[in-house]
């Protein structure tokens, strides 16, 4: 994630606007989701004020049942090593997540973190002592999950294996710190070593680019990044993904595979079928509290553009989207509290993020 100063003139402004549209939606729309909007715990104000009612202890804890599947970390190398399933390791350090696979024929890495890519040499050899390193394979080119690949640099003879539609991207934005593929494939390759099989396929689910699903199906392990996050809503925007109609498709597509760990990328949890069906829920139910309530948008609009004296319409327009994404989000968080944690963090995004969606399609 990237965080960006703003300038007084820009808070000002967005203030403004923010509390001139709230004004309006209150008096034209008084659902319960506005009515309660000043006590309504909301991600869009964190506030470090305990008198706010958006201070941040007033959102609600994580859930006991998603952090009791939160691995522990070792206390000398702040990592998770664990073998999941024979000879397939994963790493974690808790927001980030990589893996490894000891062949018989050379260890192949998936995906290099910065955030630890520096430590995984290490950790490969105390886990593999006789194998060389002899594959890294990419899953796609944000450079939060494979901007530690130069960590890699110096191993003799490295693979460097993606997708051409990444290696692509990646010579286009030249990003520091990551190591150019050596090996790339167009939309899916197989890779032999000794009794392993690596599936690798092309999708489009979260990167402006391409994907790749990463399959072990004799570990029943699959990899598909930025997806989901295991015993939580979604990460803002449904994890930033570029396209909102290609990841209501997602779900679907990876339950395909006959897997039993999936591993997302973030957090330190690694998926399950039911993960990713909860997430499926979740996220659909988002959709429909959006869809049913589209046919009144128009109406909303006007109404409020008539009551600012066809003023604005910008402003008009923010308003009905704000008095929108807010009913849904408080559809969602009463729907889904206790079921999955971070919902009252993450609801105004996933709402506003389907919204705007569906009103450019």
């Amino acid at each position: 994630m990237c965080y960006q100063s703003l300038n007084t003139r820009f808070l000002l402004s967005g203030l403004l606007s923010l509390l001139a549209a709230s004004a309006i939606a209150t008096a034209l729309w008084p659902s319960s989701a506005l009515a309660r909007s000043e006590e309504r715990i909301s991600a869009n104000a964190v506030s470090f004020n305990p008198e706010d009612a958006n201070y941040f202890e007033n959102f609600a804890p994580e859930l006991r049942k998603t952090l009791d599947r939160v691995p522990p970390l070792d206390p000398e190398t702040g990592l998770h090593v664990a073998e999941i399933k024979p000879d397939l390791f994963y790493v974690t350090e808790g927001v980030y997540q990589s893996a490894f696979l000891k062949t018989g024929e050379g260890v192949v890495v998936f995906d290099a973190p910065p955030s630890f890519a520096h430590k995984l040499p290490t950790i490969i050899r105390e886990h593999a002592p006789d194998e060389a390193i002899k594959y890294l394979i990419y899953s796609h080119d944000h450079t939060d999950h494979i901007g530690g690949a130069s960590a890699f640099k110096d191993i003799p003879d490295l693979n460097v294996l993606t997708a051409a539609a990444v290696a692509a991207s990646l010579t286009e934005d030249g990003f520091e710190g990551v190591i150019a593929p050596t090996e790339t494939f167009e939309a899916q390759h197989t890779l032999k070593l000794a009794g392993d099989v690596i599936e690798l396929r092309t999708a489009s689910f979260h990167s402006e680019d391409i994907d790749v699903v990463i399959y072990l199906p004799e570990k029943k392990f699959v990899m598909a990044i930025d997806t989901i996050t295991p015993g939580e809503v979604p990460f803002m925007n449904f994890g930033a993904t570029s396209d909102v109609g290609r990841y209501l498709k997602f779900f679907d597509y990876i339950l395909e595979y006959d897997f039993d760990i999936l591993l997302p990328g973030h957090v330190g949890i690694l998926g399950t079928r039911k993960d990713v069906i909860d997430a499926k829920d979740y996220t659909f139910d988002v959709r429909n509290s959006i869809t049913e309530r589209l046919a009144d948008f128009q109406a909303r609009f006007e109404a409020t553009f008539k009551t600012m004296g066809y003023q604005n319409a910008n402003l008009a327009y923010r308003g009905g989207m704000e008095a929108m994404r807010d009913e849904c989000a408080a559809e969602i968080i009463g729907k889904w509290e206790g079921k999955l944690s971070v919902v009252d963090v993450w609801a105004d995004s996933h709402c506003e993020t389907v919204l705007l969606y569906y009103i450019m399609h």
